[in-house]
């Protein structure tokens, strides 16, 4: 199984910072995004979007929204 760490960014910053792991599942809604993992617990990340998902390094980038 494909297992995701999740990293955000700042709006104006390419510093991003390890938010969770173990991440099998994101659903964006609104202005949020849900992210599942691997018992599916979901968390909520508020005011982001998805800048990219890479199967090949295992990592979902977020980006806060300015």
């Amino acid at each position: 199984m494909c297992e995701f760490t999740v990293y955000v960014k700042n709006a104006d910053s390419e510093e991003q910072k390890r938010i969770t792991r173990n991440i099998v599942g994101a659903i964006k809604k609104d202005t949020s995004v849900a992210l599942i993992d691997v018992i599916g617990t979901s968390q909520f990340v508020e005011n982001v979007y998805i800048e990219s998902v890479s199967t090949m390094k295992q990592e979902l980038i977020l980006r806060k929204m300015s």
